[in-house]
């Protein structure tokens, strides 16, 4: 019988586990496989399939995230899928309005996927790496027959992302500096002959840029109301920090706040406001929005020994929305992860 506990690491769960049956392991991935298949059996979807399947075979192990690191000669790799949907917007002003005019009906989705790779070149120093996709489509639902369909699409590599990240402190709070660079690759601009492109929705703003983020975590246990032996284990971060980008595109600040619990040792709780907002005077491009975010962790696999690289595995599933903003859309989403350390 497995013994577990649980430490908190910023939106990543680890379980220890003194005994642990590979049997079981093995064939609980083999049945996750079976579910992801027969839902997200697209051609998008055979990446996440063939991660789900990398992750059974190497016993993928110890997952970090925001302020902590990874440690060295350890990579921690997350699939990122994120789907959107929106029939408003936010103008410059902050106002929601409806996307085009209440009678075209319109609506505007989004298919977001991303990799992350993290390398821990030192126990405190690691190397970061992303490529995010994104395909986007609009459509108006209410045009009228004389006026024809009108429906049009976009895809294409958005983002390149290096960068690094070093921890300057793990008592009695974890406390990181980060640095990116963001690359535009030029893709999703022009697509040929197809109509469907012509006037197409954006999927980017086209810019490259550079940001630096200050991040701080803290793990801790509270008391249980009325159970006086019993703790339940908790986590908060945050961080924020500068965006520097080009193309008339105005700089930002990013900031992101999150907290979750553990109500039982395999499921993590956990909630977070994630957003930028524009410098006024950098760009005549700006953009502000903040999501709110809710979600789970479960623990597929892990072992709580911390920075020692032992297994781990983690499914994370988040419902958000854009709560405000200004020259964005209102967008509600739905997030998938697969989180593993090898």
């Amino acid at each position: 019988m497995a013994t577990i506990t649980t430490t908190a690491i910023t939106g990543i769960t680890m379980v220890s586990r003194k005994s642990f049956n590979f049997a079981l392991y093995r064939k609980l991935v083999y049945n996750q496989l079976i579910n992801i298949k027969r839902t997200f059996m697209t051609r998008r979807g055979i990446f996440a399939n063939l991660l789900f399947l990398f992750s059974a075979l190497v016993l993928v192990e110890e997952a970090f995230a925001g302020a902590w690191t990874v440690p060295k000669h350890k990579v921690w790799a997350e699939y990122y899928m994120k789907w959107n949907y929106a029939k408003e917007e936010f103008t410059i002003e902050g106002k929601r309005k409806i996307l085009s005019t209440a009678e075209k009906n319109a609506r505007s989705q989004e298919f977001v996927m991303e990799p992350k790779i993290e390398y821990g070149l030192r126990d405190d120093l690691n190397l970061l790496f992303g490529l995010e996709y994104k395909e986007s489509h609009y459509k108006e639902y209410g045009r009228q027959l004389a006026w024809g369909d009108f429906a049009r699409k976009n895809h294409g590599i958005t983002n390149v992302k290096f960068g690094a990240k070093y921890r300057l402190l793990e008592n009695p709070v974890v406390l990181s500096v980060q640095g990116r660079i963001f690359i535009y690759p030029g893709y999703g601009i022009y697509h040929g002959d197809d109509p469907a492109y012509t006037n197409q929705p954006s999927i980017g703003k086209g810019d490259d840029a550079f940001e630096l983020r200050a991040l701080i975590g803290k793990k801790f246990d509270i008391n249980v109301p009325f159970w006086a032996e019993a703790k339940l284990p908790c986590y908060v971060g945050a961080e924020t920090g500068y965006r520097w980008r080009n193309r008339h595109v105005a700089n930002d600040i990013p900031y992101f706040v999150e907290a979750g619990f553990w109500p039982v040792n395999w499921l993590l709780i956990k909630s977070e406001i994630d957003g930028y907002k524009y410098h006024g005077g950098t760009g005549s491009i700006r953009e502000s929005y903040g999501i709110w975010r809710i979600g789970g962790v479960w623990e597929i696999f892990g072992d709580s020994v911390l920075r020692e690289g032992n297994k781990l595995f983690n499914i994370e599933f988040q419902y958000g929305m854009t709560v405000w903003g200004k020259s964005t859309t209102a967008y509600q989403e739905w997030v998938l992860k697969a989180q593993a350390q090898f």
